[in-house]
């Protein structure tokens, strides 16, 4: 990965400050009302062409206050921002609504950045724990220099973006998503669902085990997070409803689609690394004596996401119906069990394949030591 163009700009002084020469002429300045801002810039050469990974670049713009150390973000994809997002050579046009994602401007004190990338992993910061009203963001733009310590696996919590794109899904019918998503790098723990909740509901015991004994409705609600696909509100007492409310951002459980995509990270194949079950990859029940282990121990698929395979079962947010193919498919209207993936250490190699599996459904108000969750959040059509 790397990041194609920034650029930092202070709306007090009127800077126009370009950190490589493909940015030129930026300019920023407030707009009634106060809380959003108008940026322009201008962009010189050709930035499609330098995408690292494949995944066409995507604007983000950082605002942060200098005063309090407060930092909001928004991305192309963002509600909150509107305007020419492109990547063509010339002058861009964008206004962002800085205020409806927490933060009053004083123009003496915000900076801004912006910047073109083709990777990023939005890191939340859990530290403040249950009692907390917000809880911190950041980006990055690579995988930490030493690696993903634990403090990602407790007191933060990291999501891969992922782009838009087709896959043949559980072997049968392409399926397309147009939207880019977030997805958990790893399975929610132990520590960063009691962060968030207070409570841990768990057979096991350890901070970086995966959380399980979690049922549906502890996720997302039994009354309004019981709704999808008519509705995607959660309950504000459940999990999501407290994370949505302190971050402003509505993550929840991947799709079906979603998780399977991520899971094949474009690969056509039984699992993500072959035809045949292999333990390096995967917590199963030939190797996992009876038990879930720490996250992230095994290796990742080729967009670093961990145990997609194995150690707990991962609620989506699908009923476990007929499997829906074409645009974006949000499964069964109605049913009785939503969607389990990806097989778990109780189970044989044979069900934690990239595909769907008989296996793949649960009760929605009821948890097992098998089965966790993995957040994703997706970015607005």
């Amino acid at each position: 990965m790397k990041s194609i163009i920034a650029l930092v700009v202070s709306i007090a002084a009127g800077l126009s400050l370009a950190a490589t020469p493909q940015v030129k002429n930026v300019k920023a300045f407030q707009q009634y009302p106060w809380c959003k801002v108008c940026i322009s810039y201008e962009v010189e050469g050709d930035v499609s062409s330098s995408a690292g990974n494949g995944a066409a670049p995507f604007l983000v713009i950082t605002a942060k206050d200098m005063a309090t150390g407060k930092k909001v973000l928004c991305e192309s994809k963002d509600l909150g921002l509107s305007g020419d997002t492109g990547t063509a050579a010339g002058i861009h046009k964008v206004v962002w609504d800085v205020g409806a994602q927490g933060m009053a401007i004083n123009s003496a004190n915000v900076v801004f950045t912006v910047a073109y990338c083709d990777e990023m992993y939005l890191v939340i910061d859990l530290s403040g724990g249950a009692n907390a009203s917000t809880y911190p963001m950041s980006y990055l733009f690579a995988v930490p220099s030493g690696g993903w310590t634990d403090e990602y696996k407790t007191t933060k919590l990291v999501l891969r973006r992922l782009p838009a794109g087709t896959f043949k899904m559980n072997d049968t019918s392409n399926v397309t998503l147009t939207n880019p998503f977030y997805i958990g790098v790893f399975e929610v723990t132990q520590k960063q669902y009691a962060l968030v909740t207070g409570t841990n509901p768990s057979e096991f015991s350890g901070d970086t085990l995966p959380v399980e004994k979690i049922s549906y409705d502890a996720i997302r609600g039994s009354s309004n997070g019981s709704k999808w696909p008519s509705s995607s509100a959660v309950d504000s007492s459940s999990f999501l409803g407290k994370l949505r409310a302190r971050t402003g951002l509505d993550f929840d459980l991947p799709t079906e689609a979603q998780w399977e995509y991520a899971c094949r990270a474009g690969t056509t194949t039984t699992f993500y690394w072959g035809n045949s079950m292999n333990g390096n990859y995967a917590w199963y029940g030939g190797n996992s004596s009876g038990t879930a282990h720490v996250v992230g121990t095994k290796v990742a698929n080729a967009w670093g996401l961990y145990d997609m395979s194995g150690n707990v079962r991962e609620w989506c947010l699908d009923w476990a119906g007929t499997l829906a193919y074409g645009t974006d498919p949000k499964g069964s209207s109605s049913g009785l069990s939503r969607g389990l993936r990806g097989g778990s250490w109780n189970d044989a190699g044979s069900d934690c394949t990239s595909s769907r599996s008989s296996l793949y459904c649960g009760i929605p108000s009821r948890g097992s030591s098998y089965v966790g969750f993995r957040l994703a959040r997706t970015l607005s059509e």
